[in-house]
């Protein structure tokens, strides 16, 4: 069973609050409406959580596009589509550049954007667990002695075990074991998986 997704709606307008409510609910998709931003923000301050939040760029008071820049500060993560007016090309290429996963034109179809919706929440699923597995990355490779953790770099750097040494003034057998207590100790089943590991704690992977 898929997991279910909850969104936050804002718009000024209540019947498109209503409207999009009630066929979010046919879909599936639990929907939380907001007539303003500053009532989304106040949700979120008081625990509220959303996988995906939709909002309107033109209403009075704090602009969808604020939104936008708000909820980055704030490095909440949860991916944000905004509804333009039709036409509005600058406002919808500022969107993207602000942080925005889509955006849809007015007068929009529902299922196009119950289709961005669904994209952007799997999208934010994955990049949620990713980050989780690089923190645990993060916590093994801190449990590395410095002397393991010289080993590593200077492996993954690509040195045998025999260079590793002599730039260590260690036997290349103290080196080897090194190596093996890292693979262990990170999880790595070979080397290839240590070296993509490290790159992945260092942000190139």
């Amino acid at each position: 069973m898929a997991e279910p997704i909850r969104i936050a709606l804002v718009d000024d307008d209540s019947a498109v609050l209503d409207s999009l409510q009630l066929y979010f609910a046919r879909q599936g998709v639990e929907t939380s409406c907001f007539a303003a931003a500053e009532a989304l923000t106040t949700a979120l301050d008081a625990g509220a959580q959303f996988d995906c939040i939709v909002s309107d760029v033109r209403m009075p008071g704090m602009s969808g596009l604020e939104l936008v820049q708000l909820l980055k500060a704030r490095r909440i993560a949860a991916p944000i589509i905004l509804i333009t007016g039709r036409g509005d090309i600058d406002m919808a290429v500022a969107t993207i550049k602000g942080g925005a996963f889509d955006f849809i034109e007015k007068p929009f179809d529902e299922g196009r954007l119950l289709a961005s919706i669904r994209n952007a929440v799997a999208i934010g699923r994955q990049n949620a667990s990713a980050a989780a597995e690089i923190e645990k990355l993060h916590s093994r490779f801190n449990m590395l002695s410095a002397r393991q953790r010289q080993v590593m770099e200077l492996a993954v750097a690509g040195l045998s075990n025999k260079e590793i040494g002599s730039k260590l003034n260690i036997s290349p057998k103290t080196v080897e074991n090194h190596r093996a207590w890292v693979m262990e100790r990170i999880g790595a089943k070979n080397f290839a998986e240590l070296v993509r590991m490290a790159m992945q704690v260092d942000g190139r992977g």
